[in-house]
């Protein structure tokens, strides 16, 4: 199984891959995690990642590629990429690394939310200052507004929560990762559409249905 979900923030589409990873015993591979393994690794591929990284520059799409490729593509038979790829470039650069293998994409799962549901998701967001535990106004309220229901903290809103970067972040993905979708929708029905807006729990099992149709 060699899956991409894609999805706008706020989709939930990195939550949805570690459940069906767990579902079908396959590798969650996300791109944070796969540069942080990277660098603990020690490699002068991850020690060329923790120098962009350490001046909080982005990765550029053919080092991530690397990483993906190294990290990934090489070791895994199934895996799920959640943040990769991020762009039409990174798109071409995964098809070529699957190609020199001989082996091609399953399946594309795009959790579809529209911009109004992906702002509520994203600007509702608190997080206890005591503890680090996460809630979120509408979604999944604290107990008692503004005190944390696991430790008695005052409730702040995220730091990246704020409608300036919300919309910064969902005008980066509308520029650079929506084309994606056509990308892939032009690729003999690799393309698969889940409605992101439902219950976490519907999306689940709407996504677990889309795989079991692509895996036959």
């Amino acid at each position: 199984m060699k899956l991409v979900f894609l999805g706008p923030p706020g989709a939930g589409k990195g939550t949805q891959a570690s459940k069906i990873a767990d579902r079908f015993a396959v590798t969650h591979a996300s791109t944070g995690d796969i540069f942080r393994q990277a660098v603990a690794g020690g490699s002068e591929l991850g020690k060329t990642v923790k120098s962009y990284l350490d001046e909080g520059k982005l990765v550029s799409d053919e080092l991530t590629a690397q990483v993906v490729d190294s990290m990934v593509i090489d070791r895994e038979d199934s895996f799920i990429l959640d943040g990769f790829p991020r762009t039409i470039v990174q798109a071409e650069l995964l098809d070529e690394m699957l190609d020199k293998r001989q082996m091609s994409l399953d399946g594309v799962v795009f959790f579809q939310l529209s911009d109004q549901e992906a702002v509520e998701r994203l600007t509702g967001r608190l997080v206890c200052q005591g503890c680090g535990q996460n809630y979120h106004v509408k979604f999944m309220p604290p107990p008692e507004e503004g005190v944390c229901g696991k430790c008695g903290g005052d409730l702040i809103v995220r730091s990246d929560s704020s409608m300036e970067i919300v919309e910064k972040r969902l005008n980066e993905y509308k520029e650079k990762t929506e084309p994606l979708v056509d990308y892939y929708r032009k690729q003999n029905g690799l393309l698969k559409i889940v409605d992101a807006a439902l219950s976490p729990d519907q999306v689940t099992r709407d996504t677990v249905k889309v795989i079991e149709e692509i895996m036959g």
